[in-house]
């Protein structure tokens, strides 16, 4: 299902803040980071024009496919949030707001959920996190979350200190309410928990408030090489980075120069869909990130410019950069001409309908000699056959060498 539909409303650029070196927990003040106050901003370049066709063999080393093999009675319906561990795939079925725990097959293990308004239970889910095994169900709407066991046993409820998209440490939790609800209306806190403080950064500015804060896919995530922080704000080109203890370090902007979107139009188009739509298909102007993954060695962006995609890799000083518009399949041969929707320790995840991929393989492979390998696309088909003619889901695991 392609993502872009669902980022449909666009974030003015945030204002960065300026701060002294050390942790101090004081707050910090506005600085305006188009004249250069702030000495914590990055700005990355990204040249659309050195754009070019990749194989996938330069980045990735392997292909796994995965068929989610859940029943007609009880379906995933529009798979949105996904966590993976060593050993299960955690999916999110957006529309029946059920969690569905998957092992490393497909083969359904356990349907985490109840709906209502009791205790436990809950009719929408904004974010999902696996922890051991403890599942925790952000519920947004009824300001609380839900702790529930792989075998769907609520092992408890709270409520979050603020509403917004969550992170949680054993030491602290960071908080992007972008909404400012609370009175000095910060657009992400720190919360140390041991000693309740908070900390604000990045000032709400004026007009930042009519922006939806909750159900962000991606949210905060985790450096596996550095335990650094990363949150993409997917209506701008904004990365804050924050530091392994929570603390904010630094923001990435990604200047797309010519094909930067006018912040004055932005705004203007603002809730306009139509409108908005309109001027994108009209423009070659870069709408939003819609990935920022940091993986062991590399960091991976994607973006989308009038129905076209991008990536980029870059390394993790952001000196180098490889800006990619097209992929030549040469692992196999499949076509590929997804978004990417999830990441693994060292996997970028797609996802496609079952139907889909079917018909992509007859029309790879129809009337050609192929040789099976168990592990390899020709087997995957030939296991799932009549399977993938159903409505299910396909993930395609791109692993990177």
């Amino acid at each position: 299902m392609d993502r872009k539909l669902y980022f449909t409303f666009l974030l003015l650029t945030s204002l960065i803040a300026a701060c002294d070196s050390s942790k101090d927990k004081s707050a910090l003040q506005k600085g305006d980071p188009e004249n250069g106050e702030s000495e914590r901003l990055q700005i990355v370049p990204v040249d659309l024009d050195a754009a070019r066709e990749a194989k996938l063999s330069e980045y990735f080393s392997e292909i796994k496919y995965t068929l989610l093999d859940y029943t007609d009675e009880e379906p995933v319906v529009f798979a949105y949030n996904m966590d993976f561990t060593e050993d299960k795939i955690y999916v999110e079925s957006r529309e029946t707001a059920k969690v569905f725990v998957f092992d490393k097959n497909g083969k359904v293990l356990s349907i985490l959920g109840k709906n209502g308004d009791g205790p436990g239970e809950f009719r929408i889910i904004d974010d999902i996190s696996v922890s051991g095994d403890t599942v925790r169900v952000e519920v947004g709407y009824a300001n609380k979350y839900v702790l529930l066991n792989e075998q769907g046993d609520v092992l408890g409820e709270g409520k979050p200190d603020y509403r917004g998209v969550n992170y949680e440490d054993a030491r602290f939790s960071l908080h992007y309410i972008q909404e400012g609800e609370n009175e000095e209306r910060w657009t992400y806190l720190r919360k140390d928990k041991a000693t309740n403080e908070v900390q604000g950064y990045l000032p709400v500015r004026e007009g930042f408030d009519q922006f939806y804060s909750f159900g962000e896919l991606n949210g905060f995530l985790k450096d596996p090489n550095t335990g650094e922080i990363y949150f993409a704000e997917h209506y701008d080109y904004l990365v804050q980075n924050f530091d392994s203890d929570g603390y904010l370090k630094k923001t990435i902007r990604f200047d797309f120069g010519k094909n930067n979107w006018d912040l004055r139009s932005r705004l203007e188009l603002t809730n306009k869909g139509v409108e908005q739509q309109d001027f994108l298909a009209e423009n070659q102007v870069v709408r939003s990130i819609v990935d920022f993954y940091p993986f062991e060695d590399l960091f991976y962006l994607s973006f989308g410019m009038q129905q076209k995609s991008y990536w980029v890799f870059m390394d993790k000083s952001f000196e180098s950069l490889d800006v990619i518009n097209d992929w030549e399949n040469d692992l196999d041969q499949m076509k590929l001409n997804y978004w990417s929707w999830a990441k693994a320790e060292d996997e970028i995840i797609y996802q496609k309908s079952s139907i889909g991929f079917f018909n992509d393989y007859k029309a790879a492979f129809n009337g050609k000699s192929v040789v099976s390998k168990p592990g390899d696309v020709h087997h995957f088909f030939e296991e799932n056959r009549e399977k993938l003619q159903e409505e299910k889901i396909v993930l395609i695991s791109l692993k990177l060498k």
